[in-house]
């Protein structure tokens, strides 16, 4: 496992960490706009968990070559990719049988970051 997954998987687990704050804060919240509010951040923070997770297994390289459990045979495997996000990445704009490809490339992945709503631009390895 290179660094930079290793790295990913930690910045992973403390978006997990904050997404379950939010949800432990909701209940309590006494205005019904923030906690529609924060209850729409929640949502949206849990897409971009589940997006980070397969981004990370496509910079390990562990997408290529896996054949999903439910396919038998090639005919039954989704041909656009394994995630079952597949079709809100394309909704994005995004490739994911380009994952790994994009994934590579710091030019594509900050493209890739910028269309799923976050502003990745900035190299924060360099630091």
């Amino acid at each position: 496992m290179t660094d930079i997954v290793s790295v990913l998987k930690e910045a992973l687990e403390l978006e997990k960490q904050a997404l379950e704050k939010y949800n432990l804060a909701i209940p309590g919240l006494e205005h019904k706009e923030t906690r529609e509010a924060v209850e729409k951040y929640a949502e949206d923070k849990n897409q971009q968990i589940d997006a980070l997770h397969w981004m990370i297994l496509a910079e390990a390289g562990q997408l290529d070559g896996e054949t999903t459990p439910a396919a038998a045979t090639e005919e039954e495997a989704k041909p656009a990719g394994k995630c079952p996000f597949t079709g809100q990445f394309a909704a994005m704009g995004i490739d994911m049988s380009k994952m790994g490809e994009m994934m590579g490339d710091p030019e594509k992945r900050a493209e890739m970051m910028e269309k799923m709503g976050g502003d990745f631009t900035k190299d924060e390895s360099a630091s």
